[in-house]
């Protein structure tokens, strides 16, 4: 049969054999790469970090996310509403609070 022949002077180009690489090796360099990006972020400004996370989130189309309310905040902000009109209650409430937790 004819068309089962090689034809003279066309070789097949052999590609690489590629071989997988180590684990260990790849967890090495991802934690590496995870520790260089930890530095890099030490470095710039807090400041500047929330303002370019604030841009990008608008960029995508979703708004600054707000930090939630913690109940020490929470209970600051009542105690301190009417010119501390239930100051005395907040604190006998965190107290309470506070022996709980500690017995």
């Amino acid at each position: 049969m004819f068309f089962f022949k090689k034809k003279k002077g066309v070789e097949k180009k052999k590609t690489p054999v590629r071989k997988k690489p180590d684990p260990s090796t790849v967890k090495e360099d991802r934690q590496n790469i995870l520790l260089m990006i930890r530095n890099i972020r030490r470095r710039i400004n807090p400041d500047v970090l929330l303002k370019a996370e604030q841009i990008a989130l608008s960029q995508i189309g979703e708004g600054p996310s707000i930090p939630q309310e913690n109940d020490a905040s929470r209970l600051f902000k009542l105690a301190t509403q009417n010119n501390g009109a239930r100051r005395a209650e907040i604190l006998t409430l965190v107290e309470r609070r506070v022996n709980k937790d500690l017995h």
